[in-house]
């Protein structure tokens, strides 16, 4: 018998048979259609390209000028599929003791990734253009050649998007490298180091009028195909899986969080949770990341003079952005031990304020981290204080009562991008109060011609909040206390 057959048949078992087919059935159904009407937007771009070339942007000559710019194309992809394609996975261990090679399991998950639908939307894109510019200009084998090597080339970067989350996503090396390498290639390419067009378009043209061209995409897919095979061949040893496992669960104590007792030991908990797990690390990181957001509209003098109120929108942004990542699953992350959590004996009111602690302590170091900004002038800091303030003294209690709201379990080893896990109704809301309720205090003095003078009056709310710190976390406490063990029988159904 086939036994990438059996394999698939164990696949398509194992996704009727779990205890959420029905939810993830319907998240499979609304993606496909969402799938479904990206592709029938890019078909109709295909056939729309040329003029959209020619008409629009008023190039002469389409095919050159397409060509001279796939190259930015292609980088786009690259983004899309970061964060779109995972990778191919299976349960692979109660296989292993069986007389199956693993390079047959191994050839199977690098098949099977093909069929994703990133795959299909060069051809959506191309294929329409390829058959009614280039096929009419240049012929039907040089249409043919330059669709094939524009595929072959997405292909490539459908497995090298495997091995930069293999060996380099999810750490702040990876990270660093892709900033740096696109950032880089952004730099040369605006001050004239490299023309990027002129590299896109002399490759491009040579698969448009030398076919045996082709040779070299075939080349680089195959080269990248044999390189994943070699890592997941690598990976798929037990005693593999075991050192990765346990290099996973490295220390990360922090002996002088110890002095705060019980609370203490459970900010310290937490952070380890945070570093030796992917998704609560991959907020790290992008909390990390979403701090430049700042740049996008404090530079622009304009944003001062004709949205003010912008500022403090961007500043409840960067200061609180793990605030709001994280803490919308404040729960949710404990998931796994929650009923072990509460068979200790311990009070709900230390749970809670590890829980403030954590998010109040979070929130002051994106305040210290986005103080650079001062140099777009003392408002944009005004405005960062302020926020800060009011995501510490109000918007804390805010999103903690708000996680309560029927948490989700989260597998905490999957990736974020693309990862609905934990995902309900409390997380689609959570941002209306978040990023609106400052307005209340800010927006009336504003329409009065005082927006300064509203700035002060956040940080007053948040001062207020931060002084009223004993009642509000009584409250938060008590409501922990009426739904802790809903909470748990939620998380034990999933």
């Amino acid at each position: 018998m086939n036994l990438a057959s059996v394999f698939l048949r164990h696949s398509v078992w194992k996704f009727f048979r779990s205890s959420t087919t029905g939810k993830d059935l319907s998240v499979t159904i609304i993606l496909g259609l969402l799938y479904l009407l990206m592709s029938a937007y890019l078909l109709a771009m295909g056939f729309a390209l040329e003029g959209l070339v020619t008409k629009i942007l008023k190039q002469p000559h389409a095919i050159s000028f397409l060509n001279s710019i796939l190259v930015y194309y292609f980088v786009f992809e690259f983004v899309l599929r970061y964060f779109l394609q995972h990778l191919p996975v299976m349960e692979v261990q109660p296989y292993l003791h069986l007389p199956i090679k693993r390079s047959t399991i191994i050839h199977y998950l690098l098949g099977r990734s093909l069929f994703h639908v990133t795959n299909v939307f060069v051809l959506l894109l191309f294929a329409p253009f390829a058959i009614t510019v280039i096929s009419a200009e240049a012929g039907v084998s040089h249409g043919f050649s330059w669709l094939m090597g524009i595929w072959l080339v997405s292909l490539v970067m459908h497995y090298s998007i495997f091995l930069f989350k293999k060996k380099l996503d999810d750490s702040i090396g990876g990270l660093l490298l892709w900033v740096g390498l696109f950032g880089g290639l952004a730099a040369a390419d605006y001050f004239g180091w490299i023309k990027l067009s002129h590299i896109s378009a002399f490759i491009f043209d040579a698969l448009l009028e030398q076919p045996p061209a082709l040779l070299l995409p075939v080349g680089l897919l195959t080269l990248a195909y044999f390189v994943n095979f070699s890592f997941l061949k690598q990976a798929l040893y037990p005693e593999e899986m075991t050192v990765q496992q346990a290099q996973q669960f490295r220390s990360a104590d922090l002996p002088m969080l110890k002095r705060w007792g019980i609370t203490g030991v459970f900010i310290n908990t937490e952070l380890k949770l945070i570093i030796r797990n992917k998704r609560p690390r991959t907020i790290l990181w992008m909390s990390g990341i979403f701090l430049l957001y700042g740049l996008i509209f404090f530079k622009d003098p304009k944003y001062a003079e004709e949205l003010p109120g912008m500022f403090i929108f961007v500043g409840v942004f960067v200061t609180g952005i793990f605030l709001i990542n994280y803490g919308q699953f404040l729960f949710s992350w404990q998931a796994g031990h929650y009923d072990f959590t509460l068979t200790r004996p311990i009070a709900t009111r230390q749970l809670v304020e590890s829980k403030y602690w954590l998010l109040a302590s979070s929130t002051f170091v994106c305040f210290l981290l986005s103080v650079p900004y001062v140099y777009f002038g003392w408002q944009v800091l005004m405005a960062l204080a302020a926020t800060f303030l009011f995501n510490v003294g109000v918007n804390t209690y805010v999103i903690m009562n708000m996680a309560m709201w029927d948490p989700k379990k989260i597998n905490l080893a999957k990736g974020g991008t693309l990862n609905y896990e934990g995902v309900g109704a409390a997380q689609w809301l959570v941002g209306i109060p978040i990023l609106l309720a400052p307005y209340l205090f800010y927006a009336p003095l504003s329409w009065m011609g005082y927006p300064k003078v509203g700035v002060v009056l956040v940080a007053f709310a948040g001062l207020a909040g931060v002084m009223l710190r004993e009642p509000l976390l009584r409250i938060t406490t008590n409501r922990l206390e009426k739904r802790k063990y809903q909470i748990a029988s939620g998380f034990r159904k999933e």
